[in-house]
């Protein structure tokens, strides 16, 4: 059967740069999940982590690594590079003006339910 499904927006007060959309149906924390993820010409997910490792697949755009991993900091990431983070390693990226387009293949930072998210920022 062929059809259309719109992908349900997420955001979160500490990334106003940020839109997720759900890849994975009914999000679930500690579950595995897949999430398409839109930073903002410009914009920033600031430096965080998470108790669950996750995969970022960069589709589009282009941006710096932030993290406390020495050997990712101030990498630059393209279209086709795939950037792994451990559970617990803060990270994030600056995007440049063209913004920043990825696929987060994660153990379960979103969870639909109580909209609460598994996101620790750096304080």
């Amino acid at each position: 059967m062929s059809r259309i499904t719109h992908m349900k927006p997420f955001s979160h007060e500490g990334l106003p740069d940020v839109t997720a959309y759900a890849l994975t149906a009914n999000l679930q924390a500690g579950k595995a999940q897949d999430l398409l993820v839109q930073v903002n010409p410009g914009g920033q997910v600031p430096l965080h982590s998470h108790s669950v490792d996750a995969t970022m697949f960069i589709v589009d755009g282009e941006a710096i690594v932030i993290s406390d991993d020495e050997s990712l900091n101030g990498q630059t990431v393209h279209r086709g590079d795939v950037v792994d983070f451990e559970r617990n390693i803060r990270h994030g990226f600056k995007a440049s003006p063209l913004g920043l387009l990825f696929v987060s293949r994660n153990g379960g930072i979103i969870d639909e339910g109580s909209n609460a998210w598994d996101i620790h920022f750096q304080v």
